[in-house]
């Protein structure tokens, strides 16, 4: 299933404050899919607003949720991880401005730049930004249980005197 283009002009967003907002299928954003466990019928929520601030600088905030199934890293169960970011993009005119915030110091208060459009490609963005939101390590907070075999290996350190006691003993000396 591939999700539907939904337009819309970040000019007119950003110069009347306007809001867009939405579902869509989890199984339409394939790129942010690719390489993930099966995927049970999630829906993508999200949401643009666009500003303009006193500057005249027009800006466009996006914000996306959604639970996607990912694999613990720890103890290799599944879980349903709630992915969901937020991002305030700088609307510019032209590539040459994109550069130029390349180039320059990377200030974190500074928002990233995004070229404006009258036919801007919202779920596009939507797929980017969640992609940037995936755990690199995706695992529980607290794992339910480990694997048996985890649990019970040989090569496990229970048993074994810490080598930092042993330093101990050597500093009271």
């Amino acid at each position: 299933m591939r999700k539907a283009a939904l337009t819309v002009d970040t000019w007119e967003l950003a110069r009347l404050g306007q809001e867009q907002q939405g579902d869509a299928p989890l199984a339409g954003f394939s790129r942010l899919l690719e390489g993930l466990p099966e995927q049970t019928d999630h829906v993508v929520n999200w949401s643009v607003t666009g500003e303009t601030n006193a500057l005249g600088q027009r800006f466009m905030v996006l914000q996306a949720q959604v639970d996607v199934t990912l694999e613990c890293q720890r103890c290799l169960s599944m879980f349903d991880y709630p992915l969901q970011t937020e991002n305030r993009l700088q609307l510019v005119e032209t590539e040459a401005e994109i550069e130029a915030e390349e180039a320059g110091e990377d200030d974190p208060d500074t928002p990233d730049h995004l070229l404006g459009s009258s036919f801007f490609d919202v779920l596009t963005l939507v797929e980017d930004e969640l992609i940037l939101a995936l755990p690199y390590v995706p695992k529980h907070e607290v794992c339910p249980s480990l694997p048996q075999e985890l649990e019970t290996s040989e090569g496990s350190d229970t048993g074994r005197p810490s080598p930092f006691a042993v330093l101990a003993e050597l500093k009271k000396d």
